[in-house]
Order: C-alpha cells, then structure tokens, then sequence
C-alpha cells in the first residue's frame, strides 16, 4: 500500500511511519509538512492512503483534504490531531476525510484495520468513537439509501454523532431488504439511484402496510416542480438540498421524527 504522511512535525511522521511499516506491507512513497506540499505531491504520485494533521501552517488539513478529494475523489484519507475537537472531527468528515485519530492514543489496532480495508469503515480513535457522544433519549433507526459512498458515510457519522442507529443501502432496490418488519424510524434517500429511484422507493415503501405512516426525507441536488408534485402524492414528508449543513440537515431530522 502506498502512503503519504502530511504533518509539519518531523517527529510525528517518524513516529506513524515506524508503526505502519511494523503493520503491514507499506510504502511511504511522500512526506509533507503542510498542505501546499501535500497538493503538489499528488500531481507526482498516486498514492493509496494518506495521513494527515489537522493544525499545519500554510493549509492545514481540513482545507487540503478538501482539494485533494477534488483531484482524487477516491482517495482515503485519514486525519491526525492532538486535539479531540468536535468542530475539528465533523468539520473534517465533511470534507470526505474516512477517519479522525489522536496523535496520542494507542491507535495500534486502528492502523492495522486502516491498513486492512481502509473503506471498511470511518475509523476513530476509541476516545472520540461518535457513541462517546450518544442521546440516549434518541434512540431512533434511521435508514439510508444513497449510491454515492462519501454521501452515506458523511451522514452515517452524523447520524451517529447524535445518537441515532443507522442502517444503508446503495440503492433502492438494496433499501428494500431492510423493510421485512423491523422497526425503522425514518428513511433518507438520494432522489436519483441506479436499480430503484428515490420517489419509486419511498412509493414501494408507502404500499407496505407497516411502513405507510414513516416519514421520507428526498436528498437532491435538483429542484424539480414535476418530481415535487409526486413526493407530495407519495407522501415525502420533505427535500433536502444538496450539499447540505450538517446542523440543518440535523434539524430536518428531528423535525422529520417528530
């Protein structure tokens, strides 16, 4: 696997660099010690995985894992902070970052699993683990379906940082297997979608007798009068646009579910 590590202390590349190399089967083909450096390394390689802090001069990691995503978009990157900030955290998953791990914890078995699958999962370390930050009092299950990868994992650890149980689907014809009578307390759907669309989900969806009342919230990047007229034959209970704000997609949720 090829890595580049972007942090502007020579220390602490060292240090990731030794662990990795103890892991598994790597290679570090590039360091950085800010963000510009780090932009102009990818127009020289292409590498697999990249680590990243977060607080660096010149550009730091939120803001470089930003425009790296709009030369890569499948690029995984990870962030490094000394700092279990949540601003910091959410702030950099919106940005398409897969992970968010302090520099001192025992990230040991994290780096393993990173180097494993590093799509598997949004990977923390275990002191920021989005359940540290649970509502007990909402425990609700949420369901998405959106083709699009980085769109599901964004929301996914949203959902998660506020307490809700998430479930996903790539699609829509994949959301219907979740429909077999568990309890699903909301559905989140991508209006355009291979196999099954938004608007024919939530119309299959309706039909089932247990589910006729679950509120459907309709993301999209279009704004169509057409389509909207259908959601409200449906029975969508509303659209949101994309790209959203977290904190108001949050608050759609909960108005959503009330």
């Amino acid at each position: 696997m090829k890595i580049i590590l972007v942090d502007d202390k020579l220390v602490y590349r060292n240090a990731i660099k030794t662990l990795l190399q103890k892991l598994g089967d790597v290679e570090i083909i590039a360091e950085a010690s800010n963000g510009v450096e780090f932009l102009k390394l990818l127009d020289e390689c292409d590498p697999d995985l990249v680590f990243i802090d977060i607080e660096m001069p010149e550009m730091n990691g939120i803001e470089a894992t930003k425009e790296a995503l709009k030369k890569n978009p499948s690029l995984v990157i990870i962030g490094l902070s000394m700092y279990d900030n949540k601003k910091y955290v959410n702030d950099l998953i919106d940005a398409g970052a897969r992970g968010y791990l302090l520099k001192l914890s025992d990230n040991s078995q994290i780096f393993r699993q990173i180097l494993q699958n590093p799509r598997a999962e949004v990977f923390f370390s275990k002191e920021i683990s989005p359940e540290k930050n649970l509502d007990e009092n909402s425990k609700k299950t949420i369901l998405i379906a959106d083709d699009f990868e980085n769109t599901r994992f964004v929301i996914e650890f949203t959902l998660k940082q506020a307490g809700y149980e998430v479930l996903k689907a790539t699609d829509g014809q994949d959301a219907l297997k979740y429909f077999d009578g568990r309890k699903i307390d909301l559905l989140v759907t991508d209006l355009n979608m291979p196999r099954k669309n938004g608007l024919e989900l939530a119309e299959t969806v309706k039909s089932i007798p247990t589910y006729r009342s679950i509120p459907i919230l309709l993301l999209t990047t279009e704004i169509n009068e057409e389509k909207r007229q259908k959601s409200k034959q449906i029975g969508i209970t509303g659209w949101i646009q994309k790209p959203f704000v977290i904190d108001k997609f949050l608050s759609f949720i909960k108005r959503a579910l009330q």
